[in-house]
């Protein structure tokens, strides 16, 4: 049977993630969207190479992902190379997997390769709706200077 009364009395557990996904993905939009509910992933640089990611809500192709009001994510950025820059990208990662059908999300570092003039490192854009397994939403590029004194770092 074709037809799934979702949100209707069904007797048993029956909706699902794909559900609830395809709903905000036809509400919304079916792209990529930060709310604007608790911090809104601002990012605090705590150190040179440290970058917490603040509370809010997200929307990636209909899967909400949050962090709590009263929570936050660290971000570690790797030193960089003496005399060269860096861009590295702060991305939310969705990933299903297969086996168990669990879908997961996370913040991840994805680091650039150091050059005079860097430029942002590739990040995986697949189609959560379409049934791919990972997705990288970008949230922050940073540039990572580096001179004979220290790192310095800038995330926009």
């Amino acid at each position: 049977m074709a037809t799934h009364l979702v949100t209707g009395r069904a007797g048993a557990a029956h909706v699902t993630a794909a559900d609830v996904g395809s709903l905000l993905a036809g509400i919304v939009g079916a792209g990529k969207y930060v709310l604007g509910t608790g911090d809104s992933f601002s990012a605090e640089i705590v150190s040179n190479n440290l970058i917490k990611i603040r509370s809010g809500d997200l929307l990636n192709q209909g899967r909400h992902i949050r962090i709590s009001n009263d929570d936050y994510e660290e971000c570690e950025i790797e030193n960089g190379s003496q005399g060269l820059n860096r861009r590295d990208l702060i991305v939310m990662r969705y990933t299903r997997d297969v086996e168990n059908d669990i879908e997961t999300a996370e913040v991840v570092v994805i680091k650039g390769t150091p050059a005079e003039s860097p430029k942002d490192p590739a990040y995986v854009t697949g189609d959560i709706i379409a049934g791919d397994l990972t997705d990288d939403f970008p949230l922050y590029s940073c540039l990572l200077y580096t001179s004979d004194a220290a790192d310095d770092m800038q995330c926009v």
